[in-house]
This record gives C-alpha cells, structure tokens and sequence, in this order.
C-alpha cells in the first residue's frame, strides 16, 4: 500500500461519520420529529435510521411522508429537520481524530480536496468553518444537487467535475457500505473509514481499497 494516495490527484470525502462525529445526530434527528408530531413509537421502524444512511434528504422526507401519512411537504419536514439539527453542528459536533491533520498534509501536497455530502448545506458549512478546514476544500457537492443517492456514480462524478479531475484520478473517503457501489461505478477509488455505525464493516475492509479504523492510523508512507 506504499504510495496509495500519492496516485491520485483528488480525494473525495463523505463528511458525516467519515470527517465529523456526527452520525448520532442524525440517529435522533427523525424520530424525535416523529414523537413531537404525535406518531405512536411503535409505528417506528426500529431500523429506519440504518435505511435513510444511504438516502438523500428528497428520499428521507418522501418516506417519512408516505411512511406515516405526514401532511407537510418534503420541503418543510426538511427545513424543520435543518434547524433541529443545526445547533449540534455549529456548538458540539467533533472532527473525527487525524481528520484535520490528514486535510492538511493532503492540501500541501497538492492535491485537490471535495466533499460529497447528504448532509444539509448549512450544517456541512458550520462544521466546517467551527473547526477550521473549510479553506482545504475546492468543492462541495450535496446530493440535492444531482437527481440520485450515493449508491450511483452522479454525485461522485459530479465532485469530479468540480475539481476538473478525470473520476479515475479520485479516490473517496466513506463510512458507508452501500458508497461503494456508486464509487465503483464512477470509477473511483474506495477508502473505507470506520464509524460506530458502520453497517457490515467486515464487508466494506474486503472490498476498499484501504481500510482505516481511524483517520490518524495513516501511516506518513502512503503519502
């Protein structure tokens, strides 16, 4: 694995649960808007938050509308769902540990540094800008901005293009298993970072290119 990001010329990351310590906001996020609202616990799928992992906020809101029969638009759930999620980012959300300094070796070797994000814009911007590393990234793409979710090539390619990089010249940072397939898809490289939540890690290791427990276990030579 000598010389492994030293190949491409761009690195792609996902920012929640990859770049922050922020999935357990989203773990609550729904739900409580769901109790507020008055939806009875039991109709709550215990597994929902895992299933909305891999969902833009269009997908989130269409099935929490058609799910429990909401009267709101997927705009206003995903407004309200913005403001609740907002203050956490701007006060309490961590950087995951090496986050910072692996943005800052990358940025001065060179090479070029995104962001492909489901997250809201405003909360992805207030993260960034509360702990400095902001100034390491080109580009951001959110996944409003293309019509499907991270389990196709669009926001992928779409980063790319932001950077003006061929795909092939990518490599991605992600916390999430079903990433991999739009990330292979785009033709990309796939680096699997390791979050609580991950879903089926055993899987993501065997199939990433590399495969880190933490951001601050790489090792200066694959640089």
């Amino acid at each position: 694995m000598l010389q492994f990001l030293s190949k491409y010329a761009g690195v792609i990351f996902d920012l929640d649960g990859t770049l922050i310590d922020s999935m357990h906001v989203w773990d609550h996020i729904s739900r409580d808007w769901l109790f507020a609202g008055g939806i009875d616990p039991a109709l709550i799928p215990a597994n929902m938050e895992t299933a909305f992992a891999s969902m833009t906020i269009a997908e989130t809101t269409a099935y929490v509308i058609d799910h429990f029969g909401i009267s709101l638009s997927r705009e206003e759930i995903a407004a309200q769902w913005e403001v609740m999620a907002l203050g956490e980012y701007q006060k309490t959300v961590p950087l995951k540990p090496g986050a910072a300094e692996l943005l800052r070796a990358l940025a001065e070797r060179g090479i070029k540094l995104a962001i492909a994000t489901s997250s809201f814009p405003a909360c992805c911007e207030a993260a960034l800008s509360r702990h400095d590393i902001r100034k390491y990234f080109s580009a951001i793409v959110y996944s409003g901005e293309v019509k499907r979710n991270k389990t196709f090539p669009d926001i992928w390619l779409a980063t790319a293009s932001r950077l003006d990089l061929a795909p092939e010249s990518c490599v991605v940072f992600e916390d999430m298993y079903a990433a991999i397939r739009g990330v292979r898809a785009a033709g990309m490289g796939f680096v699997a970072v390791y979050d609580d939540t991950c879903a089926n890690w055993p899987a993501m290791q065997a199939e990433a290119d590399l495969a880190l427990e933490s951001l601050a276990a790489i090792p200066p030579a694959l640089f």
